[in-house]
C-alpha cells in the first residue's frame, strides 16, 4: 500500500477531468482507434495509410507513433480489442465456478452485447474481422489464437467438470466448439440476418432474447452429450457382460 505521505505521480495519481493533458491524450488515442477501424475496415490495411488515418481523426501525424508505434500496432490495437474484451469475459465466467446454464446466459450475453451498440461501428467490426479471415495481414494472428486458446480450454475444463469426466476427449471438444459457435455465427451473420429476419435485430430486447434462446439450446446440447455417455455406457457394459 502506498505510503500516506508518498507523492503523487501521473502513474499513481487517481486521473481527474481536470487533468486537461490526460484528457487530451485519452481523446487523440479514441479518435486514431475510431478513424483507424472505419479506414481499415473500409480500404483493408495494405490500402490504409498513416496519414489518411491522422486526417481523419484531426490529429497530428506523429500520434500513431507515440501511442501505438507504428501503423501495425495501430492496427493490432483495433482488431485485438473487442476480441480481448469478449475472451477475457467469457473466460472469467467459464472459471467462475457456477451453474452451467448462468454460465453460458452470461456468456453469450457477453458476445451478442456488440449487437446493442451504434449499427456502424458494429458493422466496421465486423467487416474488419471479415477482411482478416479473407486476407490476413500477420499481424495479429498469435495473439488471437491464444485469446481463443485460452477461453476454449476454460471452457472445455468446465465441460470436464459438469459430465464427471477424468479428461476431455474429442466429442466433447466437438460439444465446447458447438456451443462458441452458437453465438460466434449469430454475430458475425448480423449483416446478412438483418436483412432476411430483421426482427431477430430490433434492438436490445431482441438481443436479448436471442440470448436466452442461446442458452436454452446450449443446456439442451449438454444434456443430449450426457445421455449420449450414458446410452454409450450401458451399451459397453452390455456387451461386457455377454463377452
Amino acid at each position: 500500500m502506498m505510503a500516506m505521505n508518498a507523492p503523487e505521480t501521473p502513474l499513481t495519481r487517481t486521473p481527474q477531468a481536470t487533468d486537461g493533458r490526460l484528457a487530451r491524450g485519452l481523446d487523440t488515442r479514441l479518435r486514431l482507434l475510431e478513424a483507424a477501424l472505419r479506414l481499415f475496415a473500409e480500404k483493408g490495411y495494405a490500402q490504409t495509410s498513416t496519414r489518411e488515418v491522422c486526417l481523419a481523426a484531426g490529429v497530428n501525424a506523429a500520434s500513431i507513433h507515440y501511442y501505438f508505434g507504428d501503423k501495425a500496432g495501430l492496427y493490432r490495437a483495433v482488431y485485438l480489442a473487442p476480441i480481448q474484451q469478449l475472451m477475457v469475459a467469457a473466460r472469467a465466467l467459464a472459471e467462475s465456478g457456477e451453474a452451467f446454464e448462468t454460465i453460458m446466459r452470461r456468456t453469450y450475453l457477453a458476445f451478442l452485447a456488440p449487437l446493442k451498440e451504434s449499427d456502424t461501428r458494429t458493422m466496421q467490426i465486423l467487416k474488419l474481422h471479415f477482411r482478416e479471415q479473407a486476407d490476413p495481414t500477420g499481424l495479429s494472428g498469435s495473439e488471437v489464437v491464444a485469446a481463443g486458446q485460452a477461453h476454449f480450454d476454460a471452457l472445455v475444463a468446465m465441460l470436464v467438470s459438469e459430465l464427471g469426466l477424468a479428461a476431455p476427449d474429442d466429442d466433447l471438444r466437438c460439444l465446447a466448439s458447438s456451443l462458441v459457435a452458437l453465438a460466434v455465427d449469430f454475430l458475425t451473420s448480423a449483416e446478412w440476418l438483418r436483412q432476411i429476419a430483421p426482427q431477430l435485430h430490433a434492438g436490445p430486447q431482441a438481443i436479448d432474447r436471442m440470448s436466452e434462446r442461446l442458452t436454452g439450446y446450449a443446456v439442451a446440447l449438454l444434456e443430449h452429450e450426457r445421455s449420449r455417455r450414458g446410452a454409450a455406457a450401458v451399451t459397453c457394459g452390455a456387451a461386457d457382460r455377454g463377452a
